[in-house]
């Protein structure tokens, strides 16, 4: 074994190591903290108003926020929610990269303040996946066979929205999840390492940003907004331009762009075609740039993505920041290099 074998073999058991110590503090340390974030033991244990109408499943989770604001100017931003009303409030270019066509209103719209049992809250819009995918609870929206005014909601095959007074003029907000486990080995597994965490991705952001609405703080600054966005047109043109030069490689660029015009088409979000285009550039790069050791470049992207999504407060801003030092940092690699020639 030559001087590069050697080092190609010691970088690939540090990042298996590394990737391993990762996978291992998901499932020990990560794990139970989001599925039980912001809440006390005695709180996961605590009766929550709805929590005894019918809606299936076991108990997935119980998570809160404190909100400095009162119920009732909590509840209007609340019992809004839905796909055809104000969104839900969370990262509409991450729902619309599955072709939900979500868009958040930030403003009470009084027209959508009733809500009745056994309406029905949609999370996609009608015709979802060229009708392919029927009408049903559980699938295309959920069911309210709970709600009191105010207080409480339960969405069949989501779980109970909850709002407690706390302190002087305070509410705590739960959100008590259930669902059924998806059926056999590749379901659990499914489960385990994507859709729990997904969903507490969206919930999370969900009950932080109807906090800041209740409380009437603004949002992230434009500038902010612009330079990440500048990010990720930055990362999507730099992964374009690595394919493009590929010799014989560069067809693969149709696989981001199809799905690019996809979601634009389906949706009209530019943002989130742009992160589709971004994102599986980044996969069809590290398919053809790491060969054999793919799973080292995938299992280190897929480490900085759930750590940006778990603890980030706003993940758009944070990943296009990320892209914009990571390209930046690349143009100063390759500066030096031309220099030194």
């Amino acid at each position: 074994m030559n001087k590069a074998e050697r080092t190609g073999f010691a970088v690939t058991i540090v990042a298996f190591l590394i990737i391993l110590a990762a996978f291992a503090a998901y499932t020990f340390a990560v794990r139970p903290w989001f599925l039980s974030w912001g809440t006390t033991a005695p709180e996961r244990r605590q009766a929550l108003l709805g929590d005894d109408a019918w809606i299936g499943g076991a108990v997935t989770g119980t998570r809160a926020v404190t909100i400095e604001a009162p119920p009732e100017k909590v509840w209007p931003w609340l019992v809004q929610i839905g796909q055809d009303r104000a969104g839900f409030y969370s990262y509409t270019w991450l729902e619309n990269l599955a072709l939900a066509d979500i868009h958040n209103t930030y403003v009470i719209r009084p027209e959508w303040q009733g809500r009745e049992v056994k309406d029905f809250i949609r999370s996609v819009k009608p015709g979802y996946m060229f009708g392919l995918l029927k009408e049903k609870d559980g699938y295309t929206g959920w069911r309210v066979p709970f709600i009191a005014a105010g207080r409480s909601m339960t969405l069949k095959y989501w779980g109970t929205f909850a709002l407690e007074p706390a302190g002087t003029g305070g509410t705590r907000f739960f959100i008590r999840s259930r669902g059924e486990p998806l059926p056999g080995v590749l379901g659990r597994l499914a489960s385990f390492w994507v859709l729990d965490p997904a969903h507490f991705v969206m919930e999370k952001k969900m009950m932080t940003e109807i906090k800041r609405l209740a409380e009437g703080r603004p949002g992230p600054s434009g500038w902010l907004q612009i330079l990440a966005t500048a990010g990720f047109i930055v990362a999507a043109l730099g992964s374009a331009l690595l394919i493009g030069t590929r010799k014989r490689r560069g067809f693969w660029l149709l696989l981001p762009g199809i799905y690019a015009f996809l979601v634009l088409w389906q949706t009209a979000d530019g943002r989130a075609a742009l992160a589709g285009f971004t994102a599986l550039s980044l996969v069809v790069a590290g398919f053809l740039f790491f060969k054999k050791r793919w799973w080292i470049y995938f299992g280190f992207l897929l480490i900085v993505i759930y750590a940006v999504l778990f603890l980030a407060a706003d993940a758009w801003i944070v990943f296009g920041l990320v892209f914009l030092a990571a390209c930046a940092s690349l143009a100063a690699v390759s500066m030096k290099g031309l220099r030194a020639r």
